[in-house]
């Protein structure tokens, strides 16, 4: 169910096609099954991201930067260096947005009109423990001041 802005900037990337690219050969993984098999992913996913850029959803994405032990952002290819340090404790998407929100002292229909989307979309991931898409994902991020990755409760550091 992840809804997708109309202009979405994740649908596919150039910079994620040649991340992708670098990351099989950092791992001499030759084949797009090899590397898939590494990643823990299917065979056509990487396919599409090696040879067209087109970027999974976010629980993929979350998946193959766990198994590389890789920031998001340097996964996507708009970070150069990865500086990912795993938390020692992972949390979930869900938990930190329900932290964040607290910490702020808001509610979801707050957050939401500073969002291009309605409350129901954060209502929604929340119940049904379900991802944003990735746009949605960064600008709660932004809006938080956190990286992407602790918004998903994959790292300690906010930033």
């Amino acid at each position: 169910m992840p809804k997708l802005p109309e202009s979405s900037q994740y649908k596919n990337s150039e910079e994620f096609k040649k991340r992708i690219a670098a990351l099989m050969d950092d791992n001499e993984c030759r084949t797009a099954k090899e590397f898939a098999a590494l990643v823990s992913v299917s065979e056509p996913v990487i396919s599409k991201a090696k040879n067209y850029g087109i970027v999974p959803g976010v629980r993929v994405l979350i998946r193959i930067a766990d198994r590389l032990s890789l920031s998001l952002l340097y996964l996507l290819g708009k970070e150069q260096l990865n500086e990912f340090i795993p938390s020692a404790s992972p949390s979930s998407f869900h938990v930190r947005i329900d932290g964040l929100t607290k910490e702020r002292g808001l509610n979801y229909g707050q957050i939401a009109t500073k969002m291009p989307f309605p409350r129901t979309y954060i209502y929604e991931w929340i119940k049904e423990g379900t991802y944003p898409s990735l746009d949605y994902a960064l600008m709660l991020a932004d809006y938080f001041n956190v990286s992407l990755d602790y918004l998903f409760g994959r790292t300690d550091y906010r930033h």
